[in-house]
C-alpha cells in the first residue's frame, strides 16, 4: 500500500514539474521580447517619434541596434503613434541596398521595403492599425503603414558599399525626417 503511495505521489510531483516548466517556457516566450524591447528602447533616444543616427558600428562605440553588422549604417525611431500619424520621409541610395523595417513593441517585424521598391526618396505614414484619421483620407493606401501596436521601433539600413563614399552615406541617413501629423 505505502508504495503505491510512493508511486503516486512521485506522479504528482512530476506533474507538477512538468506543468511549472511549461508555464514557465512560455511566459519567458511570451515575456522576454517586450523586456528586450524596452530595454533597448531605453538605452535609445529619450524622445519618442525623434530620429537617432548611428555611427559605423564598431565595438567601442554606442550601438543604435544590438550586434551590428558592420557593413551597414543605422538609424532608428522609437515611434508613439496614439492617437497621430507618423510622416516619415528621405533619400534612398540608386547604387547601394537600403531597407526600412518596422517592429511592434514585442519585437515582431511587420513591415519591410527596400531600395527596389523605393526611386529616388521615400514617404511613408505610420498609423495604428484601424486607424480613422482624416490625415490618410488622400494618402495612397501603399504609403500606409499600418502598426499593430501604439508604440514601437523604425529601423534604417544602408548597405557601406563602394557606390558611394561614406560621407555621402551619412548624408542620406541624415536626409530621414519623421514628423508627427496632428488633425
Amino acid at each position: 500500500m505505502s508504495t503505491t503511495k510512493n508511486i503516486t505521489r512521485k506522479g504528482i510531483y512530476g506533474v507538477a514539474v512538468v506543468l511549472l516548466a511549461v508555464v514557465f517556457y512560455y511566459l519567458t516566450i511570451w515575456v522576454t521580447p517586450y523586456y528586450v524591447q524596452n530595454k533597448i528602447a531605453s538605452q535609445r533616444s529619450p524622445d519618442v517619434n525623434t530620429l537617432r543616427f548611428a555611427k559605423r558600428p564598431s565595438p567601442e562605440n554606442n550601438r543604435v541596434v544590438p550586434l551590428p553588422n558592420p557593413d551597414f549604417l543605422y538609424s532608428s525611431i522609437n515611434y508613439d503613434i496614439k492617437d497621430s500619424v507618423l510622416k516619415i520621409t528621405g533619400k534612398v541610395p540608386d547604387s547601394t541596398y537600403w531597407s526600412i523595417a518596422a517592429y511592434q513593441s514585442n519585437t515582431t517585424n511587420f513591415f519591410v521595403a527596400n531600395d527596389s521598391q523605393a526611386d529616388g526618396n521615400f514617404e511613408y505614414y505610420l498609423a495604428e492599425e484601424g486607424s480613422t484619421s482624416a490625415l490618410l483620407k488622400d494618402i495612397p493606401k501603399e504609403k500606409i503603414i499600418y502598426s499593430p501596436t501604439a508604440s514601437g521601433l523604425i529601423l534604417f539600413r544602408y548597405l557601406i558599399s563602394k557606390a558611394y563614399p561614406f560621407n555621402t552615406l551619412v548624408d542620406l541617413q541624415h536626409s530621414v525626417k519623421a514628423e508627427k501629423l496632428a488633425e
